[in-house]
């Protein structure tokens, strides 16, 4: 009987040990590993074939969209399933067209947790009813009343880093930028926004509810 080999992927370990009880739930005979940083899931798929990469793009020092292009690169097949608080609106989408399979909310389910699972362990895509909608309701109308869809993935990231409270140094450090990149995607951002400083931003991700992106 073939093992499935999988990887949970979340610097909080109350976090990958619930995952983990659903996993046994569901495939009780799986092999589990965990990560809790970039670093560590990027030696562990290099080293390892998992059916499975449930990633949380929260993690400490991690470029997310940096880390799921270069998981794809390394192997091709790779089933990910991303496990976040981010919103799912803003970043289900994004990710999704980097290669990942699946989008969940941290606040679902366990009933809509093992249907992600099966889904993205099935090769099929998964997003919850609230992105479906949110995607079909986007090809329709072709445009959308929530200017953070305006921006980059880059100028996403740096936004969500300015409203956490990092630095500009810390920012470089993190995503290995240029400052004067930094810089220039700060201006572009807050240009598309129509907004003046990092307070104008918080207000903004309220305004829009966007749970998860400020927190």
């Amino acid at each position: 009987m073939a093992t499935n080999k999988i990887l949970i992927a979340d610097d909080h370990s109350i976090v990958r040990a619930g995952v983990k009880v659903v996993m046994k739930d569901i495939l009780p005979f799986a092999e589990v590993e965990e990560a809790c940083n970039g670093d560590e899931v990027v030696s562990l798929v290099k080293a390892n074939d998992f059916d499975l990469i449930i990633l949380d793009i929260n993690m400490p020092d991690t470029d997310s969209f940096t880390l799921v292009s270069n998981l794809i690169a390394y192997k091709k097949n790779a089933r990910i399933l991303i496990f976040s608080m981010n919103s799912e609106v803003i970043y289900a989408g994004r990710f999704l067209k980097l290669g990942a399979l699946g989008y969940l909310h941290k606040e679902s389910n366990d009933v809509e947790v093992k249907k992600a699972i099966y889904s993205v362990l099935n090769g099929t895509i998964y997003t919850s009813q609230r992105v479906k909608e949110h995607l079909n309701n986007e090809l329709e109308s072709r445009k959308t009343d929530n200017p953070f869809e305006k921006l980059s993935d880059r100028e996403i990231q740096i936004a969500r880093c300015f409203l956490l409270g990092y630095s500009p140094g810390e920012i470089k450090k993190m995503l290995n930028l240029h400052s004067s990149t930094i810089g220039t995607h700060k201006t572009r951002l807050f240009e598309k926004l129509k907004i003046k400083n990092v307070y104008d931003l918080g207000e903004l991700a309220k305004l829009h509810q966007l749970e998860g992106f400020n927190s």
